[in-house]
């Protein structure tokens, strides 16, 4: 899931339109796809996104034994957006905004009698995005505007596995934090009063503090062959990888009628050391790598008696994981995915209120088994599929 940087949509107006707002965000969904849209608030406003709630599952075919599938699916709860507008002046407004734009959580235990194959497994993750933004039109067709974010980002990962026909237990954990930042800078073009041009630049993710602790440990306790060993590394440093970001976006939007907007975001490429640290010969570091992709953003709203917008959208979440070798440096999944939002809402003078749905679903690679022609297990490139199921709601107060 780390591999996807956007598996879910957030905001208002953009979680119903696929995340497709860069030429036409106002409001919360300004301060996270392009704060230049906050030059062009005529009033104050508070924003909630209250939350998501879904359905995610994940499945990996042969993923620890041939024949032993991976399945796990679990209830999620993902409060998503908070955001505070205040207008500072004619073409001036500021904001204060938190976002929750990636999360995952799974608990899953299995087991395979005949075999004696008991597993128990335990994931979690979670980006916080907190910061202020503002925005300011210059003239009457262009908005510049700036973000500044700090990001919290801390997972999870517990494996356990008991072989009874091996004789064999293997236990994996992980645990760290991450506290960066990550600056954003945006324009917003008038081409015409209804078209309109968007392009936002979001800089890496600068690692301010990191910290990570790894635990590994196994038993075989075979009557011909015991062994046993223990790992354990703490206090290392941390890094959450975040690479470059560029979103230029095409927009059309008539109040009271109706919009549409089309979205194109590119990811660069970023090697990093995911944790590292350690002395002498003690000293540890993990090296990951992040290829560049592209996700594309595309939705379309109608707005019924000048009130009411019925809005449908898709996008992308490719994986920037690097090609899954059985014997690469690699050991990150590797999903595709594609996503469809839908959402109606109710735009009063002072209150708007939307509720929408969201299905995102995928498949790709990842690390699995079998046994070769001697019998003995050999890593595998095997396949996998994840999918989510949301229902969200948000509202915002004008005044």
């Amino acid at each position: 899931g780390e591999a996807n940087y956007q598996p879910y949509v957030v905001g208002e107006r953009a979680a119903g339109m696929g995340g497709a707002v860069a030429a036409t965000a106002n409001g919360m969904d300004a301060c996270f796809y392009n704060p230049a849209g906050l030059g062009r608030e005529t009033s104050d406003s508070i924003s909630v996104n209250g939350a998501l709630y879904g359905i995610q599952t994940y499945e990996t075919r042969d993923a620890s034994f041939p024949g032993e599938d991976f399945q796990v699916s679990s209830f999620a709860t993902i409060p998503t957006g908070l955001s505070a507008v205040r207008k500072l002046r004619a073409g001036t407004a500021a904001a204060f905004s938190v976002f929750v734009p990636s999360r995952l959580s799974y608990r899953d235990i299995q087991a395979f009698p005949e075999r004696e194959h008991y597993y128990n497994y335990s994931q979690d993750e979670q980006t916080l995005y907190a910061g202020p933004s503002v925005g300011h039109v210059f003239g009457e067709r262009l908005s510049i505007g700036a973000s500044l974010f700090g990001v919290y980002q801390t997972a999870s990962d517990l494996e356990n596995l008991y072989w009874g026909d091996y004789s064999y237990t293997y236990t994996a954990n992980y645990k760290y934090s991450v506290l960066g930042a990550v600056g954003v800078l945006g324009v917003q073009y008038r081409l015409t009063d209804e078209w309109a041009a968007g392009l936002v630049f979001t800089t890496p993710a600068t690692t301010l503090s990191g910290s990570g602790r790894i635990q590994m440990r196994e038993v075989l306790g075979d009557a011909q062959v015991a062994d046993a060993g223990a790992v354990y590394y703490d206090d290392l440093d941390a890094d959450n990888g975040l690479p470059a970001q560029l979103r230029a976006g095409l927009g059309w939007q008539r109040p009271g009628v109706g919009g549409f907007g089309i979205d194109a975001t590119h990811h660069w490429a970023r090697d990093y050391d995911w944790m590292s640290g350690g002395s002498g010969d003690d000293a540890l570091a993990i090296r990951q790598s992040r290829r560049a992709v592209t996700d594309l953003q595309v939705g379309g709203e109608y707005v019924v008696r000048q009130r009411y917008p019925l809005r449908a959208g898709a996008f992308t979440s490719f994986s920037s994981a690097p090609d899954l070798e059985p014997d690469g440096e690699s050991t990150l999944s590797q999903i595709d995915l594609y996503g469809v939002t839908a959402s109606i809402g109710s735009e009063g003078e002072t209150v708007v209120m939307n509720f929408g749905v969201s299905y995102v679903w995928g498949e790709g690679d990842a690390l699995g088994t079998r046994l070769d022609d001697a019998g003995e297990l050999e890593s595998i490139v095997s396949r996998t599929s994840e999918s989510g199921l949301y229902v969200f709601a948000s509202t915002a107060y004008r005044f």
